[in-house]
């Protein structure tokens, strides 16, 4: 416990400092780097920390006893593997009927055989799901509305980062338009499953990226002479957490929570396109230096099924803890702004003509 403190006070620090001196970018991306590094060296050391199977074993027996063996349902996007993998998981053991939401079918049931044969639960579905189709998501959604009436737990766990420019089918920046944008949609549409519910929780895989972007800069993701794929992904982790904050917000006063995280550095596939990762021994060394995607999921589990956070909303945690929020984060003018903006995105971009209706109505009921 002690040296997540350490770690959450030391990257507080950092952030109060850089942004009142208004220092560079880059003095906050190596000093947060820094004391992550020192979280994934140390907490090796530390018995408390390095137990992450304890942990989430411990989480998925709570809520077990919590719920009386409800039937529940969850959604894990991007769950074919990482943390995903790893949350979906959880939530299957913990008595979810678990649906693994991603793009890529065929992967998707690779990771459904080995969850199966992991738990011996055939309590896991396969949805295809590509966050960076509006059309895709609308699908998704039908076929999950066939197939269940509600929604208990929705973890936004799917995302890309650092690729060179693209777009999505839609015609938004890859990165914002999957991460963020794709994901605003999801929710907005499944708002109505979820409230049916009753207790359900939505949680958000951001970043402590999100804190490497002085401002929420919304012409940075439509202007592609602003693109920097690393600048692009901070933007897009950050809309994400104000997006939280705004969500959380809106939903005050209702049974729904919604709360968001930062895994830590994890050795998984999203760092794919960083500089030197075609490197030999790049990959060995990020395996033995920072966690294993077991490791990186406890905070996710932690915020689907731990008792303790029923009812608390709007809270940004990493290493089971509440942990620094970037200012832009909590400024309710910026979290009107990006979703009206959102908003007029899907609107001017979308191929589907009922979609912001969709949005709409679920924003009323």
């Amino acid at each position: 416990m002690w040296l997540r403190k350490v770690v959450d006070g030391g990257e507080a620090l950092a952030l109060r400092v850089t942004h009142a001196l208004r220092l560079p970018a880059m003095v906050l991306v190596v000093t947060l780097s820094f004391w992550e590094s020192v979280y994934c060296l140390l907490q090796r050391f530390i018995a408390s920390e390095r137990c992450a199977e304890e942990k989430i074993n411990a989480y998925v027996r709570a809520h077990r006893q919590h719920s009386g063996g409800q039937k529940r349902v969850a959604v894990v996007t991007g769950a074919n593997g990482g943390i995903g993998f790893e949350t979906a998981k959880a939530l299957g053991r913990a008595g979810f009927t678990t649906v693994l939401a991603c793009r890529n079918v065929k992967r998707a049931q690779q990771a459904l055989q080995e969850l199966q044969l992991a738990t011996g639960l055939d309590t896991f579905e396969v949805m295809e799901l590509d966050l960076a189709s509006f059309m895709s998501i609308e699908s998704f959604v039908a076929e999950f509305e066939r197939a269940h009436e509600q929604l208990h737990v929705l973890v936004c766990n799917a995302g890309m980062a650092f690729g060179h420019y693209d777009t999505t089918y839609d015609g938004l920046e890859a990165q914002f338009g999957t991460n963020y944008v794709g994901h605003y949609v999801l929710v907005n549409r499944l708002l109505p499953a979820l409230q049916r519910a009753g207790g359900a929780r939505i949680t958000f895989a951001s970043s402590v990226a999100a804190c490497m972007v002085r401002s929420l800069d919304l012409s940075r993701v439509t202007d592609v002479w602003r693109f920097n794929r690393f600048a692009n992904y901070s933007t897009s982790k950050l809309a994400l957490l104000v997006f939280a904050n705004a969500l959380a917000r809106r939903l005050r006063g209702t049974d729904v929570t919604v709360n968001a995280f930062h895994p830590g550095l994890v050795a998984t596939g999203l760092y794919r396109n960083v500089l030197l990762s075609t490197l030999p021994g790049i990959h060995e060394l990020r395996s033995w230096l920072w966690l294993d995607q077991l490791s990186g999921s406890v905070t996710s589990v932690y915020l689907a099924l731990a008792p303790e956070l029923a009812g608390k909303s709007g809270g940004f945690y990493a290493r089971e803890q509440l942990t620094v929020v970037p200012p832009a984060a909590l400024d309710t003018a910026v979290q009107d702004r990006l979703c009206t903006f959102t908003d007029v995105l899907v609107a001017t971009n979308t191929h589907a003509p009922s979609l912001l209706d969709s949005i709409n109505a679920a924003k009323k009921s």
